[in-house]
């Protein structure tokens, strides 16, 4: 499976593997005060318990979104 395909497959499951959706995901994101990319993925990791690669693919999908947030 190519890279984009890996990543579109995750967004796809998110709410099945996470219980919430990609905007859902945006939402939670927008709540925080953090700012970097890996501060960003570990919040998800350690607080939400989202894996590795569904934390780096909500992430890359947040800050295409937001404008890249200091990235």
């Amino acid at each position: 499976m190519k890279p984009e395909e890996m990543e579109k497959a995750i967004v796809r499951n998110l709410s099945e593997k996470t219980g919430r959706s990609i905007e859902e995901w945006f939402e939670v994101l927008n709540d925080t005060e953090l700012s970097e990319k890996r501060e960003l993925v570990e919040y998800l990791k350690k607080i939400h318990s989202v894996g590795h690669f569904q934390a780096q693919t909500i992430v890359k999908y947040y800050l295409m979104k937001t404008g890249d947030r200091d990235n």
